[in-house]
C-alpha cells in the first residue's frame, strides 16, 4: 500500500489502548545497514516506533543488546491516515541463532555469519481497523513476530518495502507496559505528538491533560486484570 486513502468503515470500531501503553519514538534518522542501524534501548519495554520510507528502496534498520532467552516480539502497525500516505513494508527480526529461521534471500542485504532471520508473513486483506482509546488515532493490526534469542548479543530490527513502496508505518515493540509515574505524566505530550504524526487535529489540546487521569485509570485496570489472572 502506498499513498493510500483509507475511507472510515461503516462497521463498528474496534478499540485499544495499546499506543497509550506505549512509549513513542519518533526517528528522523535511520541506518540502512547492520552496522549504522538506530540503537533502541531494547526489546522488553513496550514502545511504538513511528517510521517513514521517504524514497524507493528505502531500508530501516533498528538494533538493541539482547539477552540470551530474551523474548523478542515486534507488530506492524498500519497508520490510517486522513490524507493517505501510509505503506505496509515488510520487517523481519534478525539475530545469531534464532529458533527457526526464514530464508534470508527475501532480506534486502546480506547478513553475517552465523545470523538468522524471521521474516514476518506479508499482511492479508487489511479489514479490521482498530482507534486507540487515547488519542483516537486509526490504524490496521498487522503480522506479528514473538521468538526468543537463543544467545546474547545484538539483534535487529530491518523494515523495508518489497515493491519499493514510500510511506509511513508503525511498529509496536516489546510486551511490558510503562508502570512509572513519569511516563504517564508525560501522556499528554504523547497525544501530541501521535495527534500530529497521524495529521489529526490538535485543537483539543487542553483536553489533552485529562489523557493522563485516562491513562492512570487503564493502569489501574492493568494491574487488576494482572492479578485476576494469577
Amino acid at each position: 500500500m502506498s499513498r493510500s486513502h483509507h475511507r472510515l468503515p461503516s462497521q463498528p470500531w474496534l478499540w485499544s489502548r495499546d499506543l497509550a501503553g506505549s512509549l513513542p519514538l519518533f526517528p528522523r534518522a535511520v541506518g540502512s545497514s547492520l552496522a549504522q542501524s538506530l540503537e533502541l534501548p531494547g526489546f522488553r519495554r513496550k514502545r511504538l516506533l513511528f517510521g517513514h520510507l521517504d524514497r524507493p528502496g528505502r531500508i530501516h534498520v533498528y538494533s538493541a543488546e539482547c539477552r540470551a532467552g530474551e523474548r523478542l516480539r515486534v507488530q506492524l502497525l498500519v497508520p490510517m491516515l486522513p490524507s493517505g500516505g501510509s505503506v505496509v513494508p515488510a520487517f523481519a527480526l534478525v539475530a545469531q541463532s534464532l529458533p527457526y529461521s526464514a530464508d534470508i534471500h527475501q532480506l534486502p542485504l546480506d547478513l553475517p555469519a552465523g545470523y538468522s532471520a524471521v521474516v514476518a508473513p506479508p499482511p492479508g486483506e487489511l479489514v479490521m481497523p482498530i482507534r486507540d482509546l487515547l488519542t483516537r488515532a486509526a490504524y490496521y493490526p498487522g503480522p506479528v513476530i514473538d521468538t526468543r534469542t537463543l544467545v546474547g548479543g545484538r539483534c535487529y530490527i530491518i523494515v523495508w518495502s518489497p515493491h519499493n513502496h514510500m510511506g509511513k508505518y508503525a511498529l509496536q515493540i516489546g510486551y511490558r507496559w510503562p508502570w512509572s509515574w513519569a511516563y504517564w505524566l508525560q501522556v499528554p505530550l504523547y497525544w501530541w505528538q501521535i495527534r500530529g504524526w497521524f495529521g489529526l487535529s490538535r485543537a483539543a489540546a487542553p483536553l489533552a491533560a485529562a489523557g493522563a487521569l485516562v491513562g492512570l485509570g487503564l493502569l489501574v485496570k492493568g494491574v487488576r486484570a494482572w492479578q485476576n489472572s494469577r
